[in-house]
């Protein structure tokens, strides 16, 4: 198991046993998934927000077929060919109408789950309930209830994580040079989904610093991946389609970066604070100091997080306001954040699987620099599973964890509602 604040399930004993008091966190998590089952099957049966975009795609593939589409000027889709795919395979069941087109993400993101749980080596019920600590990240919730294109790819990059995480550890035999295929491929599949995750691919190569004995199955992963995803920049020419790239009027934007960095920061509050509360009373002041002054450079006065639930709760004057406060209080933690990922990276220097998690999620992180036309909390939803993964299951599930888990997961389905609505 990895994560400072997993311990051995040996360790556990009895502790995530129904009997021991956990009622409580179990009964948030069962909410928060109920919650957003129930949003999904009484959502409008219309498509909302990006959804008008994506879904549409997939209609345009069954008329014309993959390769037109892909390169048609009428695929206003960013994304690659994994969401309509996934969509046609299930279009028997969906009609490709709403609501029952979201049900698909949904479905996603309990498998992603379930992989996270078995990755980390959950044993008792309540310990693989406590993967769910991702429902208490709130901007996980829209694309988690919509039929967009973050979770499908998530999912794949989650398998892609746990595969390769297993090469690490095992001895090396004959055996392995499958599962770095399966690797490669998953990730591709993952790339497929989301261009963000190509960031992924120097990780790997880095790697061979520490795994110079492997270095045969990280070339045979890379391959892989590329076999997979290639072909689609090639008809593409570039990384994302002419539609996308035309509203881009530069390469890079440090300011997304920040974005990102703070969305992170937000996403282990909620998942565990303990994670961040290492820090000297010293570099608090820093970080409180250096994280206003990247507020200020970063953070747009006009366009808060979580803006439309904040205008319509608060009006207008008082949500702008109050958003920018929630925004430097993300620039701080954001800082705090990037401390103790150096630190940690540091420490681990000489753990390969440990390092391999920290320096993907970091990639993860900065990858919005590179998407210099907008930004979006949905960007960082990527992340949240390798984020997991480094932060690890919590020690316990107490009351903490469940009162997390209401308060996140109620700002989140406020947030998708929004979207519905």
């Amino acid at each position: 198991m990895t994560g400072d604040s997993i311990i051995s399930v040996e360790k556990l004993g009895n502790k995530y046993s129904l009997h021991h008091g956990n009622w409580l966190p179990v009964g948030a998590a069962a909410f928060s998934l109920a919650l957003l089952i129930a949003m999904v099957a009484w959502s409008p049966a219309h498509l909302c927000f990006d959804e008008i975009e994506h879904l549409p795609v997939t209609q345009l593939v069954k008329q014309i077929g993959w390769r037109a589409a892909i390169t048609s000027p009428e695929n206003h889709s960013a994304a690659g060919p994994l969401y309509p795919a996934l969509h046609l395979a299930v279009s028997p069941l969906t009609r490709l109408h709403a609501p029952a087109v979201r049900w698909v993400n949904l479905a996603c993101l309990i498998t992603i789950f379930m992989v996270i749980a078995i990755q980390l080596k959950a044993v008792s019920v309540v310990e693989k309930l406590s993967a769910m600590t991702l429902l208490s990240v709130p901007f996980l919730w829209p694309p988690a209830g919509m039929a967009l294109t973050e979770l499908p790819a998530l999912l794949f990059f989650t398998i892609f994580v746990a595969i390769f995480a297993e090469i690490i550890k095992r001895e090396t035999s004959r055996e392995d040079i499958v599962l770095a295929v399966l690797a490669g491929l998953s990730l591709g599949v993952a790339i497929l989904g989301r261009q963000t995750y190509l960031v992924t691919m120097p990780v790997i190569a880095l790697m061979a610093i520490w795994l110079p004995n492997k270095w045969p199955l990280l070339l045979a992963c890379l391959s892989s991946a590329l076999l997979a995803d290639g072909w689609l920049f090639w008809l593409w020419g570039g990384l994302a389609p002419a539609y996308y790239t035309r509203f881009s009027h530069s390469l890079f934007s440090l300011k997304n970066g920040m974005l990102s960095l703070g969305y992170a920061a937000g996403a282990t509050l909620f998942m565990s604070p303990r994670w961040m509360m290492r820090p000297s009373p010293g570099l608090w002041l820093w970080g409180g100091v250096c994280g206003i002054g990247l507020a200020f450079i970063a953070r747009e006065y006009e366009n808060p997080p979580a803006k439309t639930l904040l205008v319509r709760m608060l009006g207008l004057h008082v949500a702008m306001l109050a958003g920018f406060v929630v925004g430097c209080a993300l620039s701080i933690a954001g800082v705090i954040w990037a401390w103790n990922i150096i630190y940690r990276a540091w420490k681990s220097r000489r753990d390969p699987e440990r390092l391999f998690f920290l320096l993907t999620l970091v990639a993860l992180v900065l990858a919005p620099i590179g998407m210099p036309a907008l930004f979006s909390s949905r960007y960082v939803v990527g992340l949240l599973g390798v984020l997991l993964v480094v932060i690890g299951l919590p020690r316990e599930m107490r009351g903490w964890w469940a009162a997390r888990t209401l308060v996140g997961s109620l700002i989140g389905a406020a947030m998708l509602w929004t979207y519905f609505y």
